[in-house]
């Protein structure tokens, strides 16, 4: 079976500063051959509903500037979520913000599992892997939000979710509302006390590590100078506040 040349995941080692993680559970818009466009359009899946536009890319960058490890997902949420837990209705959902999946509709256990074994299960298994040869880490969850999202405006440039750490969300979001330029959210597009995801609640949260959620606007990064601009301005930002060893220039 050929289920698809593109690996799981995205492993970036980073030697300059080892114990900041960056993880990107949305980076990639893949799904295996075998499955085709999952009944879409083929330009369904470039829109936010399979991915984190622009996340990806920035998360690569940031890496680079930082020397920081990062671990990105390949596959599209719409694949399977691995932000979700295995247990969740919207796993492999079968409508994202009123688009109907038809390759989702009427999924039954067997498929669901085969898909998590191809996609969800390695890429969590590494996370651990990783989480588990560091020291006290810092750990960035990197995504991006439509900036329309059910018919309703998402007037903040970012936001910082955040529930159990509430000391690193506090130094990130004085650092982003600093310039005031930028609209930031505070829990915002939505609250992570209401929806963390489950690489946060379920990976993260319980070993107790500092963390904080980024949720950068989708039309601010679709870009190469966008994802330059807001990578060089978190990596300062994380240079200053987390007291990192230098970035990049």
């Amino acid at each position: 079976m050929n289920r698809s040349e593109t690996p799981p995941f995205e492993r970036i080692a980073g030697r300059r500063n080892p114990n900041f993680l960056l993880l990107c559970d949305h980076a990639g818009n893949e799904v295996p051959p075998e499955w085709g466009t999952l009944g879409l359009a083929p330009a369904r899946l470039e829109e936010h509903i399979a991915w984190d536009i622009g996340a990806g890319m920035v998360t690569r960058r940031l890496a680079e500037l930082l020397g920081a490890p990062a671990l990105l997902s390949r596959y599209s949420r719409l694949f399977i979520d691995c932000n979700r837990a295995l247990s969740k209705e919207k796993l492999m959902p079968a409508e994202s913000d009123g688009v109907a999946v038809p390759g989702n509709a009427g999924l039954e256990a067997a498929e669901k599992a085969r898909r998590a074994d191809i996609a969800y299960h390695p890429y969590h298994r590494e996370m651990t892997e990783i989480l588990d040869s560091l020291i006290d880490p810092m750990v960035i969850a990197m995504h991006s939000c439509a900036p329309v999202f059910g018919g309703v405006s998402r007037p903040w440039h970012v936001g910082v979710l955040w529930s159990e750490d509430a000391a690193s969300a506090r130094r990130v979001i004085a650092a982003l509302a600093a310039d005031k330029s930028l609209c930031v959210g505070d829990n915002q597009p939505y609250s992570a006390f209401e929806t963390p995801g489950y690489t946060v609640e379920e990976v993260i949260a319980p070993r107790n590590l500092r963390h904080v959620i980024i949720e950068i606007r989708q039309d601010l990064i679709a870009d190469d100078a966008g994802v330059k601009a807001w990578a060089q301005r978190l990596a300062q930002l994380f240079t200053r506040e987390f007291e990192l060893v230098g970035v990049e220039p």
